[in-house]
Formats: C-alpha cells, sequence, structure tokens
C-alpha cells in the first residue's frame, strides 16, 4: 500500500504501476463523481483543461461541471459539488467535468474513493494491492488522506469478517474515525468550501459515510460503475 500526492504522484504511479489505483479528492471532485453517478448520470468525463471541457460538453450536449479555486466557472451549468448533482437532471446523461485538483490525478482503472462510497471502495479493494492517489497534500490540508485513512480501515475491518452494516455502525462511533471526519470538515480546504457557501457539502461528506455504495472507475478517459 502506497500514498502518493498530486500531478507527481500520478506521474510515479504511470512508471511503477503498483495494485490499484485509488483516486481521492474527498473536497470535492471524488465526492461530486460519486454522487452524480449515483444520481443517474451515465457516466463522467473529466477533463483538466477548462476551455477543452467547455468545448466538449457543449458539443456531446453534456452537463458541464467546472470549478477552479471553489468558485463555478462561467459557461458551466454547475459547480463541483455533491450537494448539486443530487439535485440536478443528471439521470442517463454524460457529465464533462473540470476542477483544480481532481481530475489531474486520473489513471487508467483508478477506482474514485470518497467518504460517500467508503465502504464500497473498501469491499472492492480489501484482497488487492492498492496506491491512494490523493489529489490534496497533507502538509497544506488533510482531507484526502483521512478519507485515504477511513477507506483503509473498513477495508481492514471488512477483510477481518465483519459486515458492511457493523463496519458503518463501528465509523459512526468510533473516535478515532470521528476525528478523521472532523479533520475533513475542519481542515483548510473543508473551511473554505464551507465559506464560499457549500457548507452542505462538507456536512454531507462528514456525516454520509457509505451513503452511496457504488465504485467508478476510470477507463478510457470515462468514469463509470
Amino acid at each position: 500500500m502506497r500514498y502518493l500526492i498530486g500531478a507527481e504522484g500520478k506521474q510515479q504511479f504511470l512508471k511503477e504501476p503498483l495494485g490499484t489505483a485509488i483516486v481521492v479528492d474527498v473536497l470535492r471532485a471524488s465526492s461530486t463523481i460519486v454522487a452524480a453517478l449515483w444520481a443517474g448520470a451515465k457516466e463522467v468525463i473529466p477533463v483538466e483543461d477548462a476551455d477543452e471541457a467547455l468545448a466538449l460538453g457543449k458539443k456531446m450536449g453534456a452537463v458541464l461541471v467546472g470549478e477552479r479555486d471553489g468558485v463555478k466557472l462561467e459557461g458551466f451549468d454547475y459547480n463541483n459539488s455533491p450537494s448539486e448533482m443530487l439535485a440536478a437532471e443528471v439521470k442517463d446523461k454524460t457529465v464533462v467535468m473540470t476542477t483544480s485538483n481532481g481530475v489531474k490525478v486520473m489513471v487508467e482503472g483508478g477506482v474514485i474513493g470518497s467518504t460517500l462510497n467508503a465502504g464500497a471502495v473498501a469491499e472492492h479493494i480489501m484482497s488487492l494491492d492498492r496506491t491512494y492517489l490523493l489529489a490534496s497534500n497533507p502538509l497544506r490540508s488533510v482531507e484526502d488522506l483521512n478519507a485515504a485513512f477511513l477507506i483503509e480501515l473498513m477495508s481492514l475491518l471488512l477483510s477481518s469478517g465483519r459486515f458492511t452494516y457493523e463496519v458503518e455502525r463501528y465509523v459512526q462511533d468510533d473516535p478515532q474515525c470521528r476525528e478523521l471526519l472532523d479533520g475533513i470538515r475542519h481542515s483548510p480546504a473543508g473551511e473554505k468550501v464551507a465559506r464560499l457557501g457549500h457548507g452542505d457539502d462538507v456536512d454531507m461528506i462528514c456525516t454520509a459515510v457509505n451513503r452511496f455504495p457504488i465504485v467508478p472507475v476510470y477507463r478510457n478517459g470515462s468514469i463509470k460503475l
């Protein structure tokens, strides 16, 4: 098991692709992807360049999700927000998405991980070698590392023979797990997202552990179930 960070970590993984990659940008790209697919989106196409994303989305007639520094991009339909995805009309539609960090760490076969699908990801990876690709540097903001720790802990508990509902209850009650989730909420990124008016996203990400038990995977430029 490894933890790699940002674009440099992605390049390291591509040179040494050990195990299954779990892509984590809990605030908020991976959470938004999970919410969009849970809400019925056909696929999510992540694009690094905003202009390319806008052009592609318009060409495809897709739902456009775009954000830089936490703020919705002009010309896009939605911010990088799981709450907005749940309320949006995305069923059977393609979502084209560009964000500040999360789209930069996508790798072929990468599993999209968030607190929102932590149990499903944990069950999927528990018998696999794995590498966590974290969008944010833990020296600056710990939210992605905390989310990865939570997934890893749930995987270990499931491997010990516990049922998913037991693990979910454990996470709700365990002080260490609460500390991880509170760390996401009070991280610099979490507080910034809340200041920008998206406290509902932070609340969901920090309370709705495994509410959306799906395993999105990035393949051939698209994220699907």
